[in-house]
């Protein structure tokens, strides 16, 4: 089974007076990135968040976002006076002597900056409350997650049975070959038949000519590898990494064909599985 690594979800609940809103973006990674945001200042349940992100979500580049509110208003956001107080006297000392700038103006842009406000929680939440909202989050990200592998489980099976096909194809006009080969081989031999040569010799480099030109290893380790491919894609496991390395394999074999064979239509369809083979490591690079 193919689990994209590209997911989202997004989760609210409540708790008396306190909000919560969860959100989680997942896109493609080697390894697990997790970027937290949140409101809410608690390195413990950060640490907690981040852990059960890695056991469920595995790998990907992941962004969270955590907001907690309180709705009770009397304990939102309050003003750092003190703070306040000392910007502005201090930006209106350093300005007495070379600007008129109004007091409203100052004021005014002091609190553009804010961290002019109290960062401190002015609550706390449990934090199984928020790890509650958090697993109903995830759980909507990895359904997001499923349902995109099974759109690249399509694109991988049309490409690598393409591959196949193509395979097939040479297989055929591979063998039509080498009648033609030993055709003209014959042919060749018959007209130096008079002349002195040495027989031995002659058998050895066409020993080595047909080896140069035989293609049937390839084919039979191609065949191979792709039926791995096709085997490993309804694993259940996470996939992504074993895909991408059978991809490397096929690809190797694919270029020895082809610098192997200069008949015009191997080399057409040669160019063909190149290109469907590009298309599926793209894709693997989206596998979890």
């Amino acid at each position: 089974m193919v689990t994209s690594m590209t997911g989202y979800g997004s989760y609210n609940l409540s708790k008396g007076d306190v909000f919560i809103e969860i959100e989680i973006k997942s896109v493609n990674s080697k390894f697990f990135d997790f970027n937290y945001r949140s409101n809410y200042n608690d390195k413990s349940l950060e640490n907690q968040i981040r852990n059960y992100c890695k056991l469920h979500l595995n790998r990907g580049k992941i962004d969270i976002k955590i907001d907690i509110n309180n709705l009770n208003t009397n304990n939102s956001n309050q003003l750092n006076r003190d703070k306040i107080k000392s910007y502005f006297n201090e930006i209106k000392s350093i300005l007495s002597d070379t600007s008129k700038v109004k007091d409203k103006i100052i004021l005014k842009n002091i609190l553009n900056n804010l961290s002019l406000f109290n960062s401190e929680n002015k609550f706390k939440v449990e934090s199984n409350v928020v790890i509650k909202g958090l697993k109903k989050c995830i759980k909507k990200c990895i359904v997001f997650r499923e349902e995109e592998g099974k759109a690249i489980n399509i694109d991988l099976n049309k490409n690598i049975n393409s591959i196949l096909s193509d395979l097939h194809k040479i297989e055929k006009i591979d063998s039509s070959k080498k009648n033609s080969i030993e055709k003209k081989i014959k042919s060749k031999l018959s007209k130096i038949q008079e002349k002195s040569f040495d027989k031995f010799r002659i058998e050895q480099e066409i020993l080595f000519y047909i080896e140069k030109l035989d293609i049937n290893e390839e084919i039979t380790r191609l065949k191979k590898h792709v039926n791995l491919f096709t085997n490993t894609l309804k694993t259940k496991s996470p996939n992504g990494k074993k895909l991408n390395f059978i991809s490397q394999e096929i690809g190797r074999e694919i270029n020895t064909i082809g610098s192997k064979c200069s008949n015009f239509k191997i080399q057409k369809l040669v160019i063909d599985m190149k290109e469907k083979l590009e298309m599926i490591k793209e894709e693997n690079y989206n596998i979890l």
